[in-house]
């Protein structure tokens, strides 16, 4: 970069920044005040342990908000340099507004870029020990609310048939089952369908080295009597990722997981689509900030002195929440099934991305 590029890169950085300390402010005073309603209301707990539980949370939701923080440090940074007159010196220089908005493209793509790899990481640990640290407050009743929450179900392939697991809940440490139940089938040739081989129940599984730890399992085979087990150890491929399906949200998973998380839902028999829409989300970050940031420079690009410069810093800002708003529907449609991941997630960031470098271009070559 030479001087000036440097100049609107650390011009767009500052204004991205200042707008990120504002909405990131406003974001963790209206968690505290919902964390402390809702968690005092359950638990006696002093306003640094809120305090506290508002800042492990808060990350994930920053980083939820990163477009806007963009768009209007974006919106703010350009603005004050078309009311600076910055933008007309620049353009008089011989600048296209191509080489003014570069930096501030660089800019957004690095941020999106470590909002995938760094932020998102840190906000998924930050939030798993936030999890952690409320159930310690409120003596483990979230964790029985969530293992409560439905009944588990689970399907494993092997050479000859499969098995379905179920059991009545899921304990929060995400490895132990609760009343588990193994039915093992066989494909056979004669019946044309799968035949129930065998039905083993037990008080607990917990998943351990590859294998499920059964305690006072009991094994039942067709035309024969229980056979009591005790304790017993069956073979299983499925790991330990796989069950975060039951306790963790896919967007509390961290980015670098999110690949080894969806191979083994397939490999359990769970639906890995929640999982592969937010990995295609968070590597369409870096294009999501880009498209922000190219609406709010189309939006500031008109000289100031030809008049309607604020109104046309409204509709930038009007149409980063359409941006918004746009990719959240679309994401939507992604977790019914409507659309695949990939065309919901990348739809949104490209059409807006094109709608600004089209407007720009219009103002600049007319």
């Amino acid at each position: 970069m030479n001087r000036l590029s440097r100049y609107i890169f650390l011009q767009t950085l500052g204004g991205v920044l200042a707008a990120a300390a504002v909405i990131s402010a406003v974001i963790i005073l209206i968690d505290f005040v919902e964390t402390s309603r809702d968690i005092a209301t359950r638990a006696d707990i002093s306003a640094l342990q809120a305090l506290q539980l508002t800042l492990l949370k808060s990350p994930l939701i920053i980083q939820s908000a990163l477009p806007f923080m963009v768009l209007f440090g974006v919106l703010f940074t350009f603005f004050r340099l078309s009311r600076r007159s910055e933008l007309i010196v620049m353009r008089a220089s011989g600048y296209s507004a191509w080489r003014i908005l570069a930096p501030a493209a660089i800019l957004t793509i690095c941020l999106g870029a470590l909002s995938a790899t760094v932020i998102n990481p840190l906000g998924a640990a930050a939030n798993a020990q936030f999890e952690s640290l409320r159930d310690q407050m409120l003596g483990g009743q979230t964790g029985e609310a969530r293992g409560a929450a439905g009944e588990i179900w689970m399907r494993e392939q092997h050479g000859d048939g499969f098995t379905v697991i179920t059991a009545d809940r899921l304990d929060a440490d995400a490895e132990t089952l609760r009343n588990p139940v193994f039915r093992t089938y066989r494909f056979s040739e004669t019946a044309g369908a799968p035949e129930l081989e065998r039905r083993i129940s037990a008080v607990s599984a917990r998943l351990t080295g590859g294998f499920w730890v059964l305690n006072a399992a009991v094994e039942v085979q067709p035309g024969q009597s229980p056979n009591n087990l005790g304790a017993v150890s069956v073979p299983t491929d499925i790991r330990g990722q796989a069950l975060f399906e039951r306790t963790r949200s896919p967007g509390a998973t961290d980015f670098w997981d999110l690949p080894s998380v969806i191979d083994s839902a397939r490999e359990a028999g769970l639906s890995s689509l929640p999982y592969e829409l937010r990995l295609h989300n968070l590597l369409a970050q870096p294009l999501v900030l880009m498209a922000a940031a190219l609406l709010g420079i189309a939006a500031t690009l008109r000289l100031h002195r030809m008049g309607g410069a604020a109104a046309f810093a409204v509709a930038g800002a009007i149409a980063g929440f359409g941006l918004y708003f746009t990719q959240e529907l679309l994401l939507g449609l992604g977790s019914s099934g409507a659309l695949d991941p990939l065309t919901a997630s990348w739809t949104a960031p490209v059409l807006f991305a094109l709608g600004g470098l089209f407007f720009i271009a219009a103002t600049e070559d007319g």
